[in-house]
């Protein structure tokens, strides 16, 4: 013990190379030790909240994002400049780049996280395979190589199968291909995206399991030998390979199973000396499990963890990294209830989710015991397309899962996010669903869950005549008193309409005004009345025929935000539209004529598809958007001929700007 004191190194002031919702989380246990914390920005993140919160910023000189947070000879600049004596990555970025590990000890400064040595060997997927096997730890069935090596090996593994980036991670460089005629298509985009992300373009193949579970186990290992677990998460509820809702203890899993995926994490770490947290990912099929990959670094999941164990992983990590011995062994860590993760993401669940970057002008977190959300946001912010969309994971803690469920759930309702679409209301559509009440856990259960119900559901007639008499009670017009006779009875007369855009659609709506807190709305067999019972701050409470709504609102700009059930719309009058907006709003999608295809978020052009003169078909790309590390393909809707292409690849692109000039006549 007395040698493990003489060896420690003190540590009172950490960089943080990271941003957002991670760098938020860490400066928040460092003022918890008392140790000083040094924030970098971008000129996007100049008002962030990890910058308000640190003890010091320092800015990032450059644009993209090889120039700010990939830049490893700034970032150690920086850090030499401000004295300090660790830096922590957090996760994304560097957080597995050994290159950087490297460079952040020749500097004389303590990397807080593993060896350069054991981020390199798990870093590369294929790498990180090879050690499993030896180690006869089970693999699913895979091949690696150049293209034409990996098509004729596809033909022996069958399909589907998965392509995946050697060094990639976080869901990214990952796809699923069906059918041999899509796997060159496939290869040569992950190989794209690997290069972008990731630095490296190599890839591999492996068999794809129809319905496993994706499990994962939690380690700390110290430097001194000792490797505890902090038992496992799960995390099979995944969009596009990306996860979105997590727990632990993972539901329904066997003492058994649980024994054998704990023990062979730790066997896996032990062979490669590992030090730091680190967690060791498993696809679970019945009684049978195969390694998947090792994440050398802190997960964006890891406060289940947290919640269930009483441990601050952040804080192992620091003491980890100064040399401090593991004050507990294994039988000291106990499970202790439940805990259900949901990230939240600005996208738009009714545009095949798309990214939803832009400006949060309301931002109010709800409050409660056993519920915890780590956020990126203040009370307003920007979610900017050159980073991830995550806003926030709300985190609920309970003695039974079903309560954790059910609470996460109302929390999830209460939590208000006006100025950007979210993918709230979707996740509350999933917590809530038999499926995963049930816990029958694997990593297509979305796509089960989506054939039994619609993701996202239309808004029915209902709903959007609420937002549109929400709308005649916030406009302050409807709030003047109408003291004149004939006003009253012109009112009650005319029957006057509410033309309005709902989330850029037209909604036209014939209502009875009676007061200013009181409209009907005449229906087939009975009148809906809608009174205004309530209205405080950003908050409204509206009764319809006995039945209560509440509505939280900001009105910018003449268009009012609201936020109901956890959904978000924007309702504005037709009357403060210009006619650009008019127009693309109309536009006819059967092509006649000629037609502009417009980018439906800001991004950077990947890759473009076509040229002037060529023929389209509808449904084919036009061309690649890349938005908040997405690659999303924007397709024709009509056959047409290419006019002429305003963009390169490269190029950076604003929301309903003009990508492609499409014509109904052959040049």
């Amino acid at each position: 013990m007395e040698k493990t004191i003489m060896n420690l190194r003190p540590i009172d002031k950490v960089l943080i190379a990271n941003r957002g919702e991670i760098a938020v989380r860490i400066i928040r246990t460092l003022d918890k030790m008392g140790i000083c914390s040094v924030a970098v920005f971008t000129d996007e993140d100049a008002d962030a909240l990890h910058c308000k919160m640190a003890s010091e910023r320092h800015k990032l000189e450059g644009y993209q994002l090889a120039e700010t947070y990939l830049n490893i000879e700034q970032i150690i600049r920086i850090a030499k400049k401000c004295g300090v004596n660790a830096i922590h990555p957090g996760y994304g970025f560097l957080s597995e780049n050994p290159t950087f590990a490297k460079a952040v000890q020749d500097a004389g400064l303590v990397f807080i996280g593993p060896s350069e040595e054991a981020i390199r060997v798990m870093g590369n997927k294929k790498e990180a395979r090879e050690i499993a096997s030896k180690l006869h730890i089970p693999l699913a069935e895979g091949a690696t190589g150049k293209p034409e090596t990996l098509i004729k090996a596809a033909q022996k593994i069958g399909y589907p199968l998965m392509v995946k980036a050697a060094a990639g991670g976080g869901g990214k460089g990952m796809r699923i291909v069906h059918s041999a005629e899509h796997l060159p298509e496939v290869l040569e985009a992950t190989q794209r995206e690997a290069k972008r992300y990731f630095g490296n373009a190599d890839i591999y193949i492996e068999k794809f399991l129809t319905e496993p579970r994706h499990i994962e186990v939690q380690l700390l290992a110290d430097q001194h030998g000792s490797i505890v677990s902090l038992f496992e998460r799960e995390c099979s509820l995944q969009r596009r390979h990306q996860k979105i809702i997590e727990e632990s203890p993972a539901p329904g899993i066997s003492d058994k199973m649980r024994t054998n995926l704990m023990e062979t994490a730790k066997k896996l770490a032990s062979h490669i000396q590992y030090e730091s947290a680190g967690t060791v990912e498993f696809l679970v099929d019945g009684d049978d499990y195969y390694f998947l990959e090792m994440n050398t670094r802190i997960q964006v999941e890891h406060p289940v963890t947290e919640m269930v164990t009483g441990l601050d992983i952040v804080k192992e990590q620091i003491h980890i990294a100064t040399g401090r011995a593991l004050p507990y062994k294994q039988e000291d860590i106990k499970i202790n209830g439940h805990a259900i993760e949901a990230r939240v993401y600005a996208e738009d669940p009714a545009n095949n989710f798309l990214p939803a970057p832009g400006s949060i002008y309301l931002h109010q977190e709800p409050s409660g015991n056993g519920l915890r959300i780590d956020s990126s946001i203040g009370e307003s912010g920007t979610i900017s397309s050159k980073f991830d969309p995550m806003i926030s994971k709300v985190v609920f803690h309970s003695a039974s899962r079903e309560t954790a469920r059910k609470r996460i759930i109302q929390h999830l309702k209460n939590y208000l996010i006006i100025g950007v679409k979210t993918n709230i209301s979707y996740l509350i559509k999933l917590l809530s669903h038999d499926l995963f009440i049930s816990g029958s856990m694997h990593t297509n259960l979305v796509d089960a869950i989506n054939e039994t119900q619609s993701f996202p559901d239309k808004k029915p007639e209902y709903v959007k005549q609420l937002l549109a008499i929400a709308y005649m009670f916030v406009n302050p017009a409807t709030n003047q008193k109408n003291t004149g006779t004939w006003q009253q009875i012109g009112h009650w007369r005319l029957m006057p309409g509410i033309n309005v855009l709902i989330d850029g659609n037209a909604f036209n709506q014939n209502y009875t005004y009676h007061t200013a807190t009181e409209m009907i709305i005449p229906g087939e067999n009975k009148d809906i009345v809608f009174r205004l019972t309530g209205s405080s701050g950003n908050q409204m409470k509206i009764e319809a025929n006995g039945t209560r709504h509440v509505l939280h609102f900001l009105m910018v700009n003449g268009e009012v935000f609201f936020q109901h059930e956890g959904i978000s719309s924007t309702v504005r009058p037709v009357s403060y539209l210009g006619s650009d907006t008019l127009s693309a709003i109309n536009e006819n999608p059967v092509l006649e004529g000629e037609t502009f295809v417009r980018a439906p978020m800001s991004g950077t052009v990947v890759k473009v598809m076509v040229k002037p003169g060529d023929n389209v078909n509808k449904g084919d790309t036009l061309l690649i958007l890349e938005s908040m590390k997405m690659e999303n393909k924007i397709s024709a809707t009509a056959r047409a001929f290419v006019k002429d292409v305003s963009i390169r690849e490269g190029d950076s692109v604003s929301d309903n700007s003009p990508l492609i000039h499409l014509s109904s006549n052959a040049l």
